[in-house]
């Protein structure tokens, strides 16, 4: 095992339960105090999780599992962004991010220029394609945990693990609904379309935190799990890469229009997501752990 490689992958896997343990206790003491059921099972259910996370974590034989559970704690933790903005969140930033995004796309935020495309029918193309975000990132998911042990499963989930703290860090730190909460007289919602479309604005209504908006992880995670599949179909005996990027493309396309058309996110937000990709998949590359780590 390449020791620079250990050495990163731990830090970073304990910066990240340490980011995963504020969230869930913050959260559990916002849900303790509100009347929803569902968020107190959900408090309960990702504390229960976190002592299980913390045993891999501190056991070497399930080193292996490590970049699997920090995923499977992160999703636990995020519903409850929702108690987190209700109890602790007393500013959001909104304002903030629309007029930056105004002052980048010459007047109007992104999300007001996807307005002139509004129809039916795209309405209910970017609907689906938002909708595969989960299957663009438990997919990949699912198949690297089963390759637990190789180099690029462990490339794989530090670069993963690295998206989320960001991730979860902007939204502490710049709290935001987005143009569709923040602004309902500017962006009205949801936008004209069928039943695909009314289908993802009733989950969305059910999975809203209104806090979890800078950066957008739609964005960025999926430009990741491109990348990292892009990256790695230039190397030999990975034709299953190829396949993977040219299918991921045609989904990243309608998901990332998706998250401003449909008035989520602002442009900046895309901006900076996509930043984050390409800075931890440069961070991959140029590294190269994964290279010199022992297949087990």
């Amino acid at each position: 095992m390449n020791p620079a490689f250990t050495r990163t992958e731990s830090r970073i896997g304990w910066i990240a339960t340490v980011l995963i343990a504020l969230v869930t206790v913050l959260g559990a003491i916002a849900a303790w105090r509100e009347s929803d059921a569902l968020l107190k099972l959900n408090a309960a259910l990702a504390c229960a999780f976190f002592f299980w996370m913390l045993r891999v974590m501190t056991r070497e034989h399930l080193a292996a599992w490590r970049g699997t559970m920090l995923f499977a704690g992160f999703w636990l933790a995020f519903p409850l962004f929702r108690a987190i903005r209700q109890f602790w969140i007393t500013r959001v930033f909104d304002a903030e991010l629309l007029g930056i995004d105004r002052a980048l796309w010459g007047g109007l935020s992104l999300p007001e220029h996807a307005l002139r495309l509004e129809s039916f029918a795209l309405s209910e193309i970017v609907s689906f394609g938002y909708a595969q975000f989960y299957f663009l990132v438990l997919l990949p998911v699912c198949w690297f945990a089963r390759m637990r042990r190789t180099s690029e499963s462990r490339r794989f989930f530090l670069g993963l693990t690295i998206m989320y703290v960001f991730g979860f860090v902007g939204y502490l730190l710049v709290p935001a609904g987005g143009p569709f909460i923040a602004f309902p007289s500017i962006f009205p919602y949801p936008p004209q379309g069928g039943a695909i479309t009314q289908t993802l604005v009733d989950v969305v209504a059910q999975g809203a935190t209104g806090m979890d908006v800078f950066p957008s992880l739609h964005c960025g995670l999926s430009l990741y799990v491109f990348g990292f599949f892009a990256g790695g179909a230039a190397l030999p005996g990975k034709r299953a890469y190829l396949a993977a990027a040219l299918i991921l493309a045609t989904i990243c396309a309608p998901l990332i229009l998706a998250t401003v058309y449909l008035r989520y996110h602002y442009g900046i937000d895309l901006l900076v997501g996509a930043a984050l990709a390409a800075a931890t998949l440069l961070f991959l590359h140029q590294s190269r752990f994964g290279s010199r780590f022992h297949e087990q």
